[in-house]
Formats: C-alpha cells, sequence, structure tokens
C-alpha cells in the first residue's frame, strides 16, 4: 500500500513539474495560475449565458423552434449538465486541474462545431437534439472549464485568497459584460455558424496551448508551499514525500452539504444564476418589453461590469478578514432589490438603482464562489465540495431562462418571474442566520 501511495505521489509530483518546474521560474508560481485560470474561465464564454444569448434568435430561426421551446431544451440540457457536475468536482481531485480542463475544452470546441452546422426541425426531433447539445455545452464551458479554473487559482493561496480571486474574477466580469456586443460583431463577419466555428478553432489551439503548458493542479504537486516556498526535500530513500492537500480537519462533501453555511453562500448564488441566466438568455426580448432596443439593452451589462468590479475587489478583501455568510447576505439583499426594479429600465431612478443592485451582486459573487468554500470548509475534498456548489448554480441557471419564457407565455410580462425569483435570495438570508446561531 505504502508503495503504491509512494508512486502516486511521485506521478502526482512528475506531472505538476511537466513541461517545467514552477520552482525555477523565479517567484511564486501561483501568480501565473492567476492569469491562465483567468483567462480559462473567459474561454468558457461560448459555453455561459452572455456567450449563448446572442445566438438565441439565430437558434430559433434555423431550427424552427419557438422561443419556449428553445428555453425548455435549455432547461433540460443545463439541468442534465448540473447534475453531472459532482462527478466533475470529483474529477479534479482525483485527476488534477491540468486533465479536466483540457478534457473541457476540447469537448467544448467540439460542441460548438456541431452547433454550427443545427438547421431546421420537427419540435420532436428539434427538442431532443438541442437538450443534448445544451448539455454538451453547459457541462464543458460554464460547467467544468470554469469550476477547474476556479478551483486551481483556490488551490494556489491561502492568506490572500479572498484578494486574489476577486482580482481574477474583476476581469472575468469585463469579459462577459463585454461578450454579447464582441460575439455581435463576430457574428456580422460571416454569419452565426462562421463564428462558432472561429471561438472552437481559438479553443483548441490557444486554451488547449494554455492548459497544457501552464496549469498545475496545486503549489503541493508541484514541490511547492502554498503562498510560497518549497516543500521539502525527498526522503532520505530518495522518494518524494506525499502530496498532502489540505488537514485532516477539512470537511468531507456530505459534512459540508449538511452544513446550512453551505447553503447560506449557495443560495443567493442560486438565485443570481437563476434571473442572469434568465435575464440574458431572453435579453433582447426582455429590452423589448422594457422600451429598448437590441442595441441598448446589450450595453446595460458594461455599466453593471463597472459597478461590479470595485464591489468584488472590496467583497474579496472583506471574506479574507470577516464571516462569508456576512458577505451572501449582502449579495442577497441586494439581489432582493434588483428584482423589485429591474422591470422598470425606462425610468431613469430605477434604472440606476436596478444597475447598482445587479452590480453588487454580481461583485459578492465572485469571492463567495472562489473563496468562501475553503474558507469555510478547507482545500483537502475543495473539486468534490465546489462541484455541488456549482450544480446547484449551473441546475439554477437551467430554470431560469425556462421559467421566465413561461411566465411571459402566461402574463405577456417577465415581471412575474422576477417576483417569484425573490423566494431563493430570502431562503438565502435563513440559513445565514441559521448559521451564524449554529457557530
Amino acid at each position: 500500500m505504502l508503495q503504491v501511495g509512494s508512486r502516486r505521489s511521485k506521478g502526482r509530483t512528475a506531472a505538476g513539474r511537466w513541461p517545467f518546474d514552477p520552482a525555477g521560474v523565479g517567484f511564486y508560481y501561483g501568480w501565473v495560475v492567476v492569469v491562465v485560470g483567468t483567462l480559462g474561465m473567459l474561454a468558457s464564454i461560448p459555453g455561459q449565458t452572455a456567450g449563448v444569448s446572442v445566438f438565441t434568435d439565430h437558434l430559433t430561426d434555423s431550427t424552427g423552434l419557438t422561443r419556449l421551446e428553445l428555453s425548455i431544451a435549455y432547461l433540460i440540457g443545463t439541468g442534465a449538465s448540473g447534475l453531472l457536475l459532482p462527478r466533475g468536482g470529483r474529477a479534479i481531485d482525483r485527476y488534477g486541474a491540468r486533465l479536466v480542463a483540457l478534457a473541457a475544452t476540447f469537448g467544448l470546441a467540439i460542441t460548438l462545431t456541431m452547433f454550427s452546422f443545427v438547421g431546421a426541425m420537427s419540435p420532436f426531433v428539434g427538442l431532443v437534439v438541442m437538450s443534448a447539445g445544451f448539455g454538451c455545452l453547459r457541462f464543458t464551458g460554464q460547467g467544468l472549464l470554469t469550476l477547474t479554473s476556479r478551483t486551481m487559482v483556490s488551490q494556489w493561496f491561502e492568506r490572500r485568497r479572498g484578494v486574489v480571486t476577486s482580482i481574477s474574477n474583476s476581469f472575468v466580469s469585463f469579459g462577459f459584460a463585454a461578450a454579447p456586443a464582441l460575439l455581435l460583431a463576430l457574428i456580422g463577419i460571416d454569419g452565426f455558424r462562421t463564428a462558432w466555428r472561429l471561438m472552437a478553432v481559438a479553443l483548441v489551439v490557444v486554451m488547449g496551448s494554455v492548459i497544457t503548458i501552464l496549469y498545475r493542479n496545486s503549489p503541493e504537486a508541484s514541490g511547492l508551499v502554498i503562498d510560497g516556498g518549497l516543500a521539502e526535500p525527498p526522503d532520505a530513500d530518495g522518494e518524494p514525500r506525499p502530496v498532502v492537500i489540505g488537514t485532516d480537519d477539512d470537511a468531507t462533501r456530505g459534512e459540508a452539504v449538511a452544513d446550512p453555511r453551505f447553503w447560506a453562500v449557495a443560495l443567493p448564488l442560486v438565485a443570481l444564476a437563476i434571473t442572469s441566466t434568465a435575464l440574458t438568455f431572453h435579453i433582447v426580448d426582455f429590452g423589448a418589453e422594457v422600451g429598448l432596443d437590441e442595441e441598448r439593452i446589450v450595453r446595460i451589462f458594461l455599466p453593471i461590469a463597472f459597478i461590479s468590479v470595485p464591489i468584488t475587489l472590496i467583497s474579496g478583501w472583506l471574506i479574507d478578514r470577516v464571516s462569508p455568510l456576512l458577505i451572501s447576505a449582502a449579495m442577497a439583499i441586494a439581489q432582493i432589490v434588483m428584482y423589485l426594479t429591474i422591470s422598470h429600465l425606462d425610468t431613469t431612478v430605477w434604472f440606476v438603482v436596478a444597475a447598482i443592485a445587479w452590480g453588487v451582486s454580481q461583485g459578492c459573487a465572485a469571492p463567495l464562489s472562489s473563496a468562501a468554500i475553503p474558507r469555510l470548509f478547507g482545500r483537502r475534498h475543495l473539486g468534490e465540495i465546489a462541484g455541488v456548489q456549482m450544480s446547484s448554480m449551473v441546475i439554477g441557471s437551467a430554470a431560469g431562462p425556462a421559467l421566465f419564457a413561461l411566465m411571459k407565455a402566461l402574463t405577456d410580462s417577465y415581471e412575474s418571474a422576477l417576483w417569484i425569483s425573490c423566494a431563493v435570495p430570502v431562503a438565502g438570508l435563513v440559513a445565514a442566520h441559521l448559521g451564524r446561531a449554529n457557530r
């Protein structure tokens, strides 16, 4: 058994030092991990709602499906991908960030290529095909590539994890905010099919190379110590010491999920996933409802990003110093305000209030999704626990577009869906109270 453990440890350390040894770069390699992990999260945009939303009308036109039918396919595919994500988190802990991220990148590229060939289909065939397509798109992009990159960054820092992950997420926020406009410009070059194919090539050539060369699972697997320094040298027999991540006190996935603090953090993130995904997915139609044309409604994401970035940095600094439950409660309150005002964007005052509330909520989400789990439950089972958190967010994002499309069909407005969505952040506030009461 010791020999097996030794061989496994040696294999992990060898992989962590290939194709070059991170200890030889002249500074702490975690900073490289921050940069490439951020690129990995940005590369997931084609599988994110921000990357799908600008293709929605093209998909309805080319497949013949209605907006509601396409939303149902999005619900089925995204929900199925969410159920698979806990296995993805377990794979990260077992096989490492590089291998899992590479598989996710190639899977996303293949899926985009397949999407570029969709054509007219009957409602039943279209529902089956698009559900499978959205399932692959969301699992590889929104799910696995994002989860792997985010988890890898969190593994490399302890003392400054909140600040570091917030800096990373600030760049991601700007990238997501700019994505719809950039993708519209890409579509304008030679149509939506060529746009998908160009993104697939870029994923394989550019992101595939970055992951292969620069991704590393953890400092321990690379012969380093978290936050800087070299690990202990090999033992007297020349064998590498066992790769040990975290401590024996770190919570397992089951222990974390049974803790109300997990849900205090997860539920506001789920709520944001529901409404942000739904509003982004139906952004053109929602803009028409509130009196804004396509170009003007797409631009709304930029002021939200400018608000969310300083909030991301502030909350990232705070999460290293105060309980993550305080930040989750602030996020939940901001979401409730946003839900109650976002349908009045034609009024300047409510536009400003909604943009600020959405920006605050989005800014709080970044450290909660990256730094809260290792802060509360440790790093040993980080992939598995973060996988459950990401799974709940993906399932929420699956339900959002379908819920909003259904309420639009029933009431001819998205406002009722926003009222219903308020229940989730309220539940998050309850969980935060229970979590604080139990400590």
